[in-house]
């Protein structure tokens, strides 16, 4: 229910819960997380895919996010399923519980940030007392003397702009000729910015449907190459030629998409720069290095989702949120992401034998009513004391839980077997 607020899935706490409460072994219990993340993610998509920009009259939703971000997300939801199968277990757990620990710190710091600079403006917005970056009050007599300061600054402004208007004037008579040209090229950016405007309140649906052919071509090939407890329909054999080949086909596709959807979003930014697209508080402008940089950290994100169970969201929340992006559009567009990503590792967990179907619609049930109600509940209150903070506050402190309970759950584990749990192979069956 914490976790749904920040569209981060939850999986690191789920994964404990299912070892030490649920008494799964580790290697079932990750598959069964996975499956819950996904609940919550159909819960939070549903709730989030009608709502709006806070700041701008388009979707909340940012479907540009999506389509650069996911296809590479999905890859390393596939690399990470195999080296879940292929890594000690000692080692998976240390390095998740490092690296959780880690973004737990930087979110939450952020989080601390984003309340008192909420604190301030509310303040400021009822005409309360100002309150320095120390934190401390002004008294009335500096308030005065700031206020006589601004309207000095505000009398100054307004004598330039006099003067300014006045130089444009003789400007304008001097350059008639220049003036009909630039008129026509405003007017031309101007029923394109239009356009562009118009586009952006919906739905995206050209990068929807990229996405869902991305997700389908995978599922089928993921499917029809079997492995492990699941036999292929075209006779693949788990670990043969045609298994790794039928596994590079789909690296290869997904490599293709992101590469169309580079170009499509690199294209797209030169053309709102040209006309002067008025980007709002979080949008991320995709130039050639953006559609690089962010995509590889994705690929990331998404390793650690197929390794641990953890959807991926637990690392994409607080990365979006590093990268500036609105904490509402971040929150929405995670659990979107996850959607996809905790999906395409689940469908692996079946093939290969792992996810116990005696449980695993109770656990998307749970997954999905726990977000349901966490959802409707955290955005009330945000809506109600107007703290965006919130969702930076669920995210830092998910992770940080996270952390907590998977190094409880690898140190009974260890107790338990004498050491760590030597690796099993990737055609192994269920157990």
């Amino acid at each position: 229910m914490i976790a749904a607020g920040g569209g981060i899935g939850g999986g690191g706490v789920l994964v404990p819960i299912y070892i030490l409460v649920m008494g799964f072994s580790p290697k079932h219990a990750i598959p069964l997380a996975n499956i819950t993340v996904f609940g919550g993610a159909v819960a939070n998509t549903l709730l989030n895919v009608k709502k709006r920009h806070p700041l701008a009259d388009r979707p909340l939703v940012d479907w540009d996010l999506i389509l650069v971000m996911e296809p590479l997300t999905i890859a390393g939801a596939l690399i990470g399923a195999f080296l879940n199968k292929l890594l000690p277990e000692a080692l998976l757990v240390v390095s998740l519980v490092a690296l959780l620990s880690f973004t737990a710190y930087t979110t939450l710091k952020k989080a601390i940030r984003m309340y008192k600079a909420e604190t301030r403006a509310m303040l400021a917005e009822r005409g309360s007392a100002r309150v320095r970056e120390d934190g401390t009050k002004e008294s009335e007599l500096t308030r005065m003397a700031r206020e006589q300061e601004e309207e000095k600054q505000e009398e100054e402004e307004e004598d330039s702009r006099e003067n300014g208007a006045a130089a444009a004037a003789k400007d304008k008579e001097e350059d008639d000729d220049l003036s009909l040209f630039s008129s026509a090229t405003d007017l031309k950016n101007k029923e394109q910015l239009q356009q562009i405007l118009e586009e952006e309140r919906h739905v995206k649906m050209g990068n929807v449907q990229v996405l869902l052919l991305l997700f389908v071509v995978i599922l089928f090939i993921n499917m029809m190459k079997g492995g492990g407890a699941l036999k292929s329909p075209l006779g693949i054999r788990c670990g043969s030629t045609s298994f790794w080949i039928a596994n590079g086909a789909m690296l290869g596709w997904i490599l293709l998409i992101s590469f169309f959807a580079r170009s499509y979003l690199v294209r797209k930014h030169e053309i709102k720069e040209a006309v002067g697209f008025p980007y709002v508080e979080g949008d991320i402008k995709w130039d050639s290095r953006a559609t690089i940089v962010y995509p590889v950290i994705c690929a990331a994100a998404g390793f650690f989702a197929g390794m641990f169970g953890v959807g991926g969201g637990i690392v994409k929340g607080p990365l979006m949120l590093a990268m500036g992006v609105h904490p509402k559009v971040s929150s929405a567009s995670s659990a979107c992401m996850i959607l996809f990503t905790s999906f395409t590792a689940t469908t692996s967990f079946v093939v290969f034998g792992l996810l116990d179907m005696d449980y695993a619609a109770v656990c998307m049930t749970v997954g999905f009513v726990a977000t349901l109600v966490g959802q409707i509940g955290l955005f009330y209150l945000m809506e109600k004391f107007q703290r965006n903070s919130y969702i930076a506050f669920s995210i830092g402190g998910i992770v940080l839980l996270s952390a907590f309970l998977m190094t409880i759950q690898s140190l009974i584990s260890m107790a338990d077997s004498g050491g760590p749990k030597p690796p099993t192979g990737i055609c192994t069956g269920k157990q």
